[in-house]
Protein backbone atom coordinates (compact mmCIF):
# COMPACT_ATOMS: atom_id res chain seq x y z
CA UNK A 1 0.00 0.00 0.00
CA UNK A 2 2.82 2.43 0.66
CA UNK A 3 4.65 1.70 -2.71
CA UNK A 4 1.50 2.36 -4.35
CA UNK A 5 0.68 5.66 -2.51
CA UNK A 6 3.99 6.57 -2.48
CA UNK A 7 3.98 6.13 -6.94
CA UNK A 8 0.83 8.16 -6.80
CA UNK A 9 2.10 11.25 -4.91
CA UNK A 10 5.18 11.09 -7.54
CA UNK A 11 3.00 10.74 -9.97
CA UNK A 12 1.11 13.63 -9.42
CA UNK A 13 4.03 15.96 -7.88
CA UNK A 14 5.34 15.70 -11.72
CA UNK A 15 1.87 16.71 -12.99
CA UNK A 16 2.22 20.01 -11.03
CA UNK A 17 5.99 20.65 -11.57
CA UNK A 18 4.93 20.50 -15.47
CA UNK A 19 2.00 22.52 -15.02
CA UNK A 20 3.67 26.03 -15.61
CA UNK A 21 5.10 25.48 -18.07
CA UNK A 22 2.31 23.95 -20.53
CA UNK A 23 1.19 27.89 -21.06
CA UNK A 24 4.24 27.83 -23.26
CA UNK A 25 4.18 25.01 -24.79
CA UNK A 26 0.27 25.00 -25.77
CA UNK A 27 0.95 27.85 -28.51
CA UNK A 28 3.97 26.09 -30.00
CA UNK A 29 1.83 22.93 -30.58
CA UNK A 30 -0.93 24.96 -31.98
CA UNK A 31 1.68 26.63 -34.53
CA UNK A 32 2.60 23.20 -35.88
CA UNK A 33 -0.14 22.36 -36.02
CA UNK A 34 -1.14 24.95 -38.42
CA UNK A 35 1.69 24.93 -39.92
CA UNK A 36 1.49 21.27 -40.78
CA UNK A 37 -2.04 21.84 -42.80
CA UNK A 38 -0.34 25.34 -44.39
CA UNK A 39 2.27 23.73 -45.84
CA UNK A 40 0.12 20.55 -47.13
CA UNK A 41 -0.05 17.86 -44.76
CA UNK A 42 -3.96 16.70 -44.13
CA UNK A 43 -5.37 17.05 -41.16
CA UNK A 44 -5.00 13.57 -40.02
CA UNK A 45 -1.30 13.51 -41.18
CA UNK A 46 -0.87 16.70 -39.24
CA UNK A 47 -2.01 15.08 -36.20
CA UNK A 48 -0.32 11.50 -36.84
CA UNK A 49 3.03 13.85 -36.84
CA UNK A 50 2.69 15.17 -33.24
CA UNK A 51 2.47 11.61 -31.64
CA UNK A 52 4.77 9.94 -33.80
CA UNK A 53 7.28 12.27 -33.78
CA UNK A 54 6.45 14.50 -30.68
CA UNK A 55 9.12 16.58 -30.42
CA UNK A 56 8.10 20.03 -31.86
CA UNK A 57 11.02 21.59 -33.77
CA UNK A 58 12.20 18.18 -35.28
CA UNK A 59 8.21 18.90 -36.66
CA UNK A 60 8.29 22.52 -37.53
CA UNK A 61 12.03 21.21 -39.33
CA UNK A 62 10.10 18.15 -40.69
CA UNK A 63 7.52 20.71 -42.24
CA UNK A 64 10.18 23.04 -43.99
CA UNK A 65 11.65 20.57 -45.67
CA UNK A 66 8.21 19.18 -46.89
CA UNK A 67 7.22 22.72 -48.03
CA UNK A 68 10.84 23.19 -50.07
CA UNK A 69 10.22 19.69 -51.70
CA UNK A 70 13.16 18.19 -50.48
CA UNK A 71 13.39 14.09 -50.96
CA UNK A 72 11.73 12.30 -47.70
CA UNK A 73 15.17 10.84 -46.82
CA UNK A 74 16.39 14.25 -46.32
CA UNK A 75 13.69 14.73 -44.17
CA UNK A 76 13.71 11.78 -42.20
CA UNK A 77 17.69 12.20 -41.30
CA UNK A 78 17.27 15.86 -40.59
CA UNK A 79 14.94 15.23 -37.82
CA UNK A 80 16.61 11.92 -37.05
CA UNK A 81 19.77 14.84 -36.57
CA UNK A 82 17.74 17.29 -34.59
CA UNK A 83 16.22 14.69 -32.23
CA UNK A 84 20.25 13.01 -31.20
CA UNK A 85 20.09 15.32 -28.17
CA UNK A 86 17.46 12.99 -26.67
CA UNK A 87 20.04 10.06 -26.84
CA UNK A 88 22.16 12.21 -24.77
CA UNK A 89 19.34 12.69 -22.09
CA UNK A 90 18.47 8.90 -21.89
CA UNK A 91 22.12 8.29 -21.22
CA UNK A 92 22.42 10.70 -18.45
CA UNK A 93 19.02 9.36 -17.14
CA UNK A 94 18.95 5.78 -17.78
CA UNK A 95 21.13 4.68 -14.51
CA UNK A 96 18.14 5.82 -12.95
CA UNK A 97 16.49 3.20 -14.56
CA UNK A 98 17.86 0.20 -14.46
CA UNK A 99 15.38 -1.75 -11.92
CA UNK A 100 12.66 -1.36 -14.88
CA UNK A 101 11.38 -3.51 -17.26
CA UNK A 102 11.24 -3.30 -20.83
CA UNK A 103 8.01 -1.66 -21.19
CA UNK A 104 8.65 1.00 -18.84
CA UNK A 105 11.65 1.72 -20.94
CA UNK A 106 10.34 1.82 -24.27
CA UNK A 107 7.33 4.34 -22.64
CA UNK A 108 9.74 6.62 -20.64
CA UNK A 109 11.94 6.92 -23.87
CA UNK A 110 8.54 7.65 -25.87
CA UNK A 111 8.06 10.59 -23.30
CA UNK A 112 11.81 12.04 -23.18
CA UNK A 113 11.42 15.51 -23.71
CA UNK A 114 13.70 18.82 -22.85
CA UNK A 115 11.23 19.42 -20.14
CA UNK A 116 10.87 16.41 -19.17
CA UNK A 117 14.46 15.42 -18.59
CA UNK A 118 15.48 18.97 -17.20
CA UNK A 119 12.60 18.86 -14.52
CA UNK A 120 13.48 14.76 -13.78
CA UNK A 121 17.17 15.98 -13.14
CA UNK A 122 16.24 18.92 -10.60
CA UNK A 123 13.73 16.60 -9.05
CA UNK A 124 16.39 14.29 -8.42
CA UNK A 125 19.21 17.19 -6.82
CA UNK A 126 16.59 17.73 -4.24
CA UNK A 127 15.23 14.58 -3.98
CA UNK A 128 18.34 12.24 -3.85
CA UNK A 129 17.07 9.12 -2.07
CA UNK A 130 13.98 9.00 -4.84
CA UNK A 131 13.30 5.80 -6.05
CA UNK A 132 9.89 6.53 -7.76
CA UNK A 133 11.54 8.79 -10.11
CA UNK A 134 9.88 6.86 -13.09
CA UNK A 135 6.54 8.07 -11.92
CA UNK A 136 7.92 11.36 -11.10
CA UNK A 137 9.02 11.42 -14.97
CA UNK A 138 5.87 9.84 -16.09
CA UNK A 139 3.91 12.37 -15.04
CA UNK A 140 5.61 14.99 -16.49
CA UNK A 141 6.15 13.15 -20.06
CA UNK A 142 2.12 12.41 -19.98
CA UNK A 143 0.59 15.89 -18.95
CA UNK A 144 3.12 17.51 -21.66
CA UNK A 145 1.91 14.65 -24.24
CA UNK A 146 -1.53 15.57 -23.67
CA UNK A 147 -0.83 18.88 -24.15
CA UNK A 148 0.94 18.50 -27.28
CA UNK A 149 -1.90 16.90 -29.00
CA UNK A 150 -4.62 19.09 -27.78
CA UNK A 151 -2.91 21.93 -28.78
CA UNK A 152 -1.95 20.13 -31.99
CA UNK A 153 -5.47 19.51 -32.84
CA UNK A 154 -6.87 23.11 -32.42
CA UNK A 155 -3.73 24.04 -34.51
CA UNK A 156 -5.08 21.92 -37.24
CA UNK A 157 -8.57 23.16 -36.77
CA UNK A 158 -7.77 26.93 -36.99
CA UNK A 159 -5.33 26.00 -39.65
CA UNK A 160 -7.80 24.39 -42.10
CA UNK A 161 -10.43 27.26 -41.14
CA UNK A 162 -7.86 29.71 -42.56
CA UNK A 163 -7.98 30.71 -46.50
CA UNK A 164 -5.15 29.70 -48.37
CA UNK A 165 -4.83 33.33 -49.38
CA UNK A 166 -3.77 33.93 -45.56
CA UNK A 167 -0.66 31.94 -46.47
CA UNK A 168 0.95 30.50 -42.80
CA UNK A 169 4.13 29.43 -44.42
CA UNK A 170 5.66 32.92 -42.18
CA UNK A 171 4.88 30.74 -39.08
CA UNK A 172 7.81 28.28 -39.89
CA UNK A 173 10.80 30.58 -39.96
CA UNK A 174 9.15 32.95 -36.99
CA UNK A 175 8.97 29.78 -34.72
CA UNK A 176 12.62 29.08 -35.31
CA UNK A 177 13.48 32.96 -34.34
CA UNK A 178 11.42 32.51 -31.67
CA UNK A 179 13.59 29.18 -30.14
CA UNK A 180 16.97 30.55 -31.39
CA UNK A 181 17.00 33.73 -29.87
CA UNK A 182 16.80 33.16 -26.64
CA UNK A 183 19.98 30.51 -26.79
CA UNK A 184 21.95 33.54 -27.86
CA UNK A 185 23.42 34.40 -24.66
CA UNK A 186 27.23 33.53 -24.69
CA UNK A 187 29.66 34.48 -27.86
CA UNK A 188 30.09 30.46 -29.36
CA UNK A 189 26.17 30.22 -29.73
CA UNK A 190 25.83 34.11 -31.52
CA UNK A 191 28.68 32.74 -33.50
CA UNK A 192 27.07 29.54 -33.91
CA UNK A 193 23.57 30.86 -35.11
CA UNK A 194 25.74 33.83 -37.75
CA UNK A 195 27.65 30.86 -39.01
CA UNK A 196 25.15 28.70 -39.96
CA UNK A 197 22.58 30.75 -41.09
CA UNK A 198 25.19 32.23 -42.88
CA UNK A 199 25.70 28.52 -44.71
CA UNK A 200 22.30 27.91 -45.16
CA UNK A 201 21.94 31.17 -47.52
CA UNK A 202 25.54 30.59 -49.25
CA UNK A 203 25.89 26.82 -49.72
CA UNK A 204 24.23 25.76 -52.96
CA UNK A 205 23.83 22.19 -52.37
CA UNK A 206 21.55 19.45 -54.27
CA UNK A 207 18.54 17.21 -52.13
CA UNK A 208 18.80 20.53 -49.53
CA UNK A 209 21.79 19.10 -47.95
CA UNK A 210 22.93 22.80 -47.22
CA UNK A 211 20.69 22.55 -43.86
CA UNK A 212 22.25 19.75 -42.84
CA UNK A 213 25.51 20.98 -43.73
CA UNK A 214 24.74 25.01 -42.20
CA UNK A 215 24.00 22.82 -38.71
CA UNK A 216 27.45 21.01 -38.84
CA UNK A 217 29.06 24.58 -39.56
CA UNK A 218 27.44 25.80 -37.02
CA UNK A 219 27.84 23.75 -34.56
CA UNK A 220 32.04 23.43 -35.66
CA UNK A 221 32.22 27.50 -35.31
CA UNK A 222 30.32 27.24 -31.88
CA UNK A 223 33.05 24.69 -30.20
CA UNK A 224 35.66 26.56 -31.68
CA UNK A 225 34.75 29.79 -30.12
CA UNK A 226 34.47 27.45 -26.73
CA UNK A 227 37.64 25.53 -27.21
CA UNK A 228 39.82 28.54 -27.61
CA UNK A 229 37.90 30.58 -25.18
CA UNK A 230 38.72 27.37 -22.48
CA UNK A 231 42.55 27.35 -23.91
CA UNK A 232 42.57 30.96 -22.80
Amino acid sequence: MLQVSNARTELIAGIRAITPMLMGIAPFGMVCGAAAVSTGFTPWQAFAMGWIIFAGSAQIAAMQLFASGAPMLIIISTAAVINLRFMMYSASIAPHFRQLNGRWHLLLAYLVTDQAYAQSIAHLIENKESKDLHWYFLGIGSALWVCWQISTVIGIVLGSLTPQSWSLDFIIPLTFIAMVVPLLSSRAMLLAAVAGGSASVLLALPLKLNLIAAALVGIGAGLLVETLGRAK
